[in-house]
């Protein structure tokens, strides 16, 4: 039977929730560069074509770039860099699956953002029946904010820092020295 991370770490090898909000600052700087050449590229595209199709390839991408690190390297660069990486209960990186579970509020938030942008000035040109689901989105996320915010607080209430997303796709936060220690053999990330 394979080592279970709640049996095996201690309370304070989990990641708790001053440590990941550093986490989201670094990714957030880390990805405003590229996230910046992609808007310069997609958005004069968009408005060419008179079409969201760039929008979404970019909204695709930069997901799919958030979902490819978490699965291969057990976390997004800012986790690389101080040390966290996201596991299952087994201590292994999470599947696909996990992944976009973990990431499921985001990837609402982000889709319903682009479909907002859809009502500014610069995508004039994107057909209005698209634009006309932007006061909806906006609507719903606000709403979904509110919602990453009680999921990012049950990190500061949950015995092992588990935030609703991690509940949700059964997966912790843990110091990747945790990890490191060869506890029964199988942790070794």
């Amino acid at each position: 039977m394979e080592p279970r991370i709640e049996e095996e770490l201690n309370l304070y090898e989990f990641v708790g929730f001053w440590k990941r909000v550093l986490i989201n600052i670094i990714d957030s700087l880390i990805l405003i560069l590229p996230t910046y050449l992609l808007t310069r590229i997609s958005v004069p595209a968009a408005e060419s074509a008179g079409s969201a199709f760039p929008l979404f390839i970019q909204f695709v991408l930069l997901m799919a770039f958030n979902i490819f690190m978490v699965v291969r390297y057990g976390g997004t660069p800012g986790r690389l860099l101080l040390g966290a990486r996201i596991v299952d209960e087994n201590g292994r990186y999470p599947v696909i699956k996990q992944a976009l579970i973990r990431d499921s509020f985001i990837i609402v938030n982000s889709f319903l953002a682009v479909v907002v942008s859809l009502n500014t000035e610069a995508l004039s040109a994107i057909p209005s029946s698209l634009v006309n689901w932007s006061p909806l989105a906006a609507d719903i996320n606000v709403f979904l904010g509110w919602v990453v915010v009680v999921d990012c607080l049950f990190v500061a209430f949950t015995q092992r820092k588990r935030a609703l997303h991690d509940l949700m796709a059964r997966t912790y936060v843990v110091n990747k020295t945790a990890l490191d220690r060869d506890l029964t053999g199988k942790f070794i990330a």
